[in-house]
């Protein structure tokens, strides 16, 4: 996705805003544009399919039948003075024409729900300093209940485009840094209340990813990732428990040694101290798995949930593991007009789980909005259309960068801490995103030879930070300023290599008709890195967007 996509999207999130609270797909990020922690390091307790209704909240499903459409297409023209930009390739000039046909669908029924965000976007360089391509991007999304109240079904397709390496140019489509990767996913599993305060919960989720464009010899696998769950939940009165069973099994396509499969219980003693504040204390064991290696180790911690007020909500959980000291600790909060979040995780990960694990690409911004209407509009399409506006009026894109998920076939040990905050005014917004993410290689006593054969190193700390001001200046027109900063640093293998990457970008939007909004805007990028070098960029570019 490129940096002037991520400046489009303040127009064509009218039309193509995601309902990101509810899919479960995540793409890499680029300055410009949003990306995907890893899966968080412990589940959060109890630990629910993504996506779930519980048997407790099946007569939502009962509302009335709800479908809603929005196709669209737009078409951009850049002229840019270095379409080789972050390449290490010589600076070279070019027009660049992109078009992009999108949909968007939400559709509720009694008994199924769908999600669906695709795009096409074709690229057209006319001097041919890049290779033309057409990048999907998008996810669809079925949940649906196949037995009242009992078995149910998830299922859905996610297309992406992603980096290779952290220290060339994150901007560019269709060069040798970025390949398409597709994951499939099918999740049936068992929901039942078995009286108003005990729930059982038993899941299968399979997901497999397929890697496509990817260059010759980028040694980039695709595979399967599997979550097992079965979890018994006391609901705490003011006691309670929580007992769950969990295995996942990461597998690499072609690569047999970079497997990883974690098998685990844990027994949690719940305490409610109030409606609002419960407290328990965690207990369990695990068996890790590796090529050439196997861990068996007891786990301990603690967790706790605070719910403030309405829309605040801090839940952490600290655990001691076989990889030392892992934690999950996710805050939200804010008012009406102000919406922050927080997550800070810390905790083993692989390439596959964090494909599979994230939250949907590009969708922060929106989160944050559908967080603030949740009260005001408790249904999911009457919000979706409410945010929808919000995005229109203001001009916001639908989200800002955060960390990146750089192929690597090891397992990983990532603590990654991200901060997201929108303040919106009456002809202002302001929106921000901050993170760090340090992610090393992660081998098991016994697989210290496999540190020579792995094809790259995620020995790698990122930091950035990204701004965003809107300033809607008639009914009619909207003024975007974007400044983007990104800094990845490598250790321990990858010692010596850096890259620092700014990009500023400003866009004007006026809206022709209801369904109709063209975009002019500049853009303005330095890169420093150890791998290719220096190189800069400045860019002009204009479009439309349409609605059907």
């Amino acid at each position: 996705m490129t940096v002037h996509r991520a400046a489009l999207a303040s127009a064509i999130a009218a039309a193509c805003v995601v309902i990101g609270h509810w899919s479960t797909a995540q793409a890499q990020t680029v300055p410009g544009a949003p990306a995907i922690p890893a899966i968080p390091a412990i589940p959060a307790t109890p630990l629910l399919p993504a996506g779930t209704a519980s048997g407790a909240a099946a007569e939502n499903l009962a509302s009335a039948p709800t479908t809603y459409l929005a196709p669209s297409v737009a078409v951009l023209a850049t002229g840019t003075s270095n379409a080789n930009f972050g390449t290490g390739l010589s600076p070279r000039s070019d027009a660049v024409l992109e078009v992009v046909p999108s949909l968007v669908v939400v559709s509720d029924h009694a008994h199924w729900h769908l999600r669906g965000n695709f795009s096409l976007d074709g690229l057209y360089y006319a001097r041919g300093t890049q290779t033309n391509r057409v990048l999907p991007i998008g996810s669809l999304d079925l949940r649906s209940e196949l037995v009242d109240r009992l078995l149910y079904l998830n299922a859905g397709v996610t297309s992406q485009q992603n980096l290779i390496n952290p220290y060339a140019g994150q901007q560019t489509p269709g060069t040798s840094n970025q390949y398409t990767s597709t994951q499939y996913r099918i999740n049936p599993y068992i929901d039942r209340l078995i009286n108003p305060d005990l729930r059982f919960i038993a899941s299968s989720d399979d997901i497999w990813t397929k890697i496509n464009s990817s260059p010759t010899n980028a040694g980039v696998f695709g595979g399967r990732y599997t979550v097992q769950t079965v979890s018994l939940d006391q609901r705490p009165l003011p006691w309670g428990y929580t007992l769950i069973a969990r295995q996942t099994d990461a597998t690499y396509t072609n690569l047999p040694f970079a497997s990883l499969k974690d098998t685990s219980f844990r027994a949690i003693g719940n305490d409610a101290l109030s409606d609002r504040l419960t407290l328990g204390l965690i207990g369990g064991y695990e068996r890790v798995t590796a090529f050439l290696a196997e861990e068996k180790k007891p786990i301990y911690g603690v967790r706790g949930s605070w719910q403030p007020n309405a829309l605040g909500n801090i839940d952490a959980t600290v655990e001691r593991r076989y990889f030392g000291t892992g934690w999950n600790i996710q805050a939200r909060g804010g008012s009406p007009l102000l919406r922050f979040s927080m997550n800070w995780t810390r905790g083993p990960s692989t390439y596959l789980s964090a494909l599979a694990g994230g939250g949907v690409p590009g969708s922060n911004i929106t989160t944050l909005l559908d967080g603030m209407l949740l009260a005001q509009y408790p249904d999911p399409v009457a919000r979706a259309q409410a945010v929808q506006g919000l995005l229109t009026n203001s001009g916001l894109p639908a989200g800002l960068s955060t960390a990146n998920n750089f192929y690597t076939s090891s397992a990983t040990l990532q603590n990654a801490l991200s901060i997201t905050a929108l303040l919106l005014r009456q002809r202002n917004s302001y929106a921000i995103s901050l993170y760090r993410t340090k992610t090393q290689d992660f081998f098991l006593p016994g697989q210290s030879l496999l540190q020579f054969v792995q094809t790259f190193s995620s020995d790698n700390t990122q930091t950035g930070v990204a701004f965003n001001y809107g300033r809607r200046l008639t009914p009619l027109d909207n003024l975007n300023v974007t400044l983007l900063r990104a800094n990845n640093s490598g250790f321990g293998f990858n010692a010596g290599l850096s890259s620092r990457q700014t990009s500023l970008v400003a866009q004007f939007d006026h809206q022709f008709s209801p369904r109709t909004t063209g975009l002019l805007g500049v853009r303005r990028q330095l890169l420093r890195s150890t791998l290719v070098g220096s190189s800069n960029e400045s860019a002009v570019f204009a479009g439309v967007v349409h609605r059907f």
